[in-house]
């Protein structure tokens, strides 16, 4: 502000100004990182009921598990990356109903690794058997991932909060003292 009428020229507040615009910016990346955190400790709890729960065969159920972030949003669950379908998680979270019959390939594959078998063709045969099972009687649920969605969020006084609450604090912090930095160097000089 260059005018003569008693105005003040103030130094160093345009690059206040920057660090307080960088502040939403940075924000809402500290919210984000703060929701990651939370989204890696239910897939870490999940897994662990995976082991709790016995399912754990050939760890392809396991080693599905991510946390996922494009932008400004996070997915977090079990995913197949081969992406040949849709992953077997939901099947296993939820149970599935008699009707249709899954991939026996997948089966044999899982067939082979659990009961090491030696010869694919027996591994094949008893994929084809465990699917025509699975069609006629379906299986029951063995959940997983709900109970650690549960766990992060409910139980422990929300974690998803806290995390977020944690993340905003420490970028709080460290832009609250760049600015008391800031604020000092400000001169004020009138202008004549």
């Amino acid at each position: 502000m260059n005018e003569r009428n008693g105005y003040i020229d103030v130094e160093g507040l345009d690059q206040l100004k920057s660090i307080l615009a960088s502040t939403d910016k940075a924000g809402v990346e500290a919210a984000m990182q703060g929701l990651e955190a939370t989204g890696n400790d239910i897939i870490n709890d999940a897994i662990t009921n995976i082991r709790r729960g016995k399912i754990w065969t050939t760890g392809l159920l396991a080693q599905s598990g991510r946390v996922a972030r494009r932008a400004l949003e996070l997915t977090i669950g079990f995913f197949d990356t081969t992406n040949q379908n849709s992953g077997y998680a939901l099947y296993v979270e939820f149970g599935r109903r008699a009707g249709r019959m899954p991939p026996p390939d997948n089966l044999a594959a899982w067939a082979y690794k659990k009961h090491h078998l030696k010869d694919w063709k027996v591994a094949n045969s008893l994929g084809w058997a465990i699917a025509r099972r699975i069609a006629a009687q379906g299986t029951q649920p063995h959940p997983f991932f709900v109970p650690a969605v549960n766990k992060n969020t409910k139980d422990n006084g929300n974690k998803v909060q806290n995390n977020v609450e944690k993340a905003l604090t420490r970028l709080l912090r460290g832009n609250t003292a760049r600015m008391a930095l800031r604020a000092r160097q400000i001169k004020n000089t009138p202008v004549v």
